[in-house]
């Protein structure tokens, strides 16, 4: 096998290392991950170049051994639901309740998040511990003389074919409207997805961030709403948004999902699933090439669900394969929590199970 990046040391050693190691837990269920380096640097100098680079082998290392093999073909995918909905031998808890479990072993540590625990931006965070790593944040121009001004709670996450396909962010509050649409503008979202009501159980999990029937300003950008349909599922929302600042105009369009329970999750994932199609649908029909913004009220949950089975489904039409646990995981490394109960895991199953059960190819 040839194997190379760039200098040939680097992330070609990484390569190496876990592949001979894999191999080595398979058949000695053992690691020496120092031992080899060494032995690879006697043949070639500098092989794995970086500490960040070593460290890195150390947890794929230990997220291979700690989590296994995960992908199950979509053929299959009825059988292995009903494997996790049982009770493996000296457990307690189901096997469903395991895995779910084992995505929260991994916690985040607190000097991943800097911008969203400065003093200036603490009151921009609707809930206190739900905030955007620095690294996949979504910045804001800066303003200038206005400390804080690029930052919002929001996360970019990938998607299955495009990196940072989707924005993930919160409910807007009262104080963050004006960001809210300045992000939309800056990083030319023209898509919308809101999958929460204004009010829940009796308290705001979103501020009305639009007008309703006449034109507003949110700092330099005037929004002006031009239509609204309602669908039984869901409320398509059109806004001519216009910069003052120089005359050019966008549509942007709101999908919002009003068939999720206030407490819970939908019974089945059909509807769901239908809306996930329609918002794709316009996205490649008008959006431009901008990210779509997905909210609820956190940003995390409800929000979580809807872009992976969006990257759950298109995976499943291409390759046939599903991996549940490893698109939650990796969301989770973009955005922290997403996909926030085991309820919503267990939806996001049921909805590609639903969703496969549309395959004639599939259906026997």
């Amino acid at each position: 096998m040839v194997v190379h990046c760039s200098a040939g040391v680097g992330r070609t050693g990484c390569f190496i290392v876990i592949d001979a190691m894999l191999e080595r837990m398979k058949h000695e269920k053992t690691v020496d991950i120092y031992g080899h380096v060494t032995c690879m640097r006697s043949q070639r100098n500098y092989m794995v170049q970086t500490e960040d680079q070593y460290v890195f082998i150390h947890e794929a290392l230990l997220e291979a051994a700690t989590c296994g093999h995960t992908e199950v073909p979509a053929r299959n995918l009825y059988a292995h639901i009903q494997k996790l909905g049982q009770v493996p031998p000296g457990e307690s808890v189901t096997a469903m309740e395991l895995e779910f479990k084992l995505l929260a072993s991994s916690k985040a540590h607190t000097s991943r998040f800097i911008s969203a625990n400065l003093p200036c931006n603490k009151f921009k965070n609707r809930l206190v511990n739900i905030m955007p790593y620095e690294l996949t944040r979504v910045c804001l121009q800066p303003i200038r003389g206005v400390e804080g001004s690029d930052y919002i709670n929001a996360s970019f996450l990938d998607g299955y074919r495009q990196q940072k396909a989707y924005i993930a962010t919160q409910g807007p509050l009262a104080e963050s409207t004006e960001d809210f649409w300045r992000m939309l503008w800056e990083h030319n979202s023209t898509i919308i997805v809101m999958l929460t009501r204004l009010r829940e159980m009796g308290r705001e999990k979103c501020h009305q961030y639009w007008p309703a029937e006449r034109s507003a300003r949110y700092q330099y950008f005037v929004v002006d709403p031009m239509a609204e349909y309602n669908m039984p599922q869901y409320i398509l929302r059109e806004f001519k948004v216009t910069d003052a600042r120089d005359g050019q105009s966008r549509t942007i369009r709101q999908f919002q999902f009003t068939d999720w329970p206030e407490q819970g999750v939908p019974k089945t994932g059909e509807g769901f699933i239908d809306f996930i199609g329609q918002v794709h649908k316009t996205k490649e029909q008008f959006g431009q090439d901008g990210p779509i913004t997905v909210h609820c009220s956190a940003g995390v949950g409800r929000t979580g669900v809807f872009i992976t089975l969006s990257i759950v489904l298109e995976r499943m039409r291409y390759e046939g394969v599903v991996d549940m646990f490893q698109t939650v995981k990796t969301l989770r490394t973009q955005r922290p929590a997403m996909v926030q109960t085991e309820d919503q895991y267990q939806l996001c199953y049921r909805a590609a199970l639903e969703y496969l059960g549309s395959f004639d190819h599939y259906a026997t």
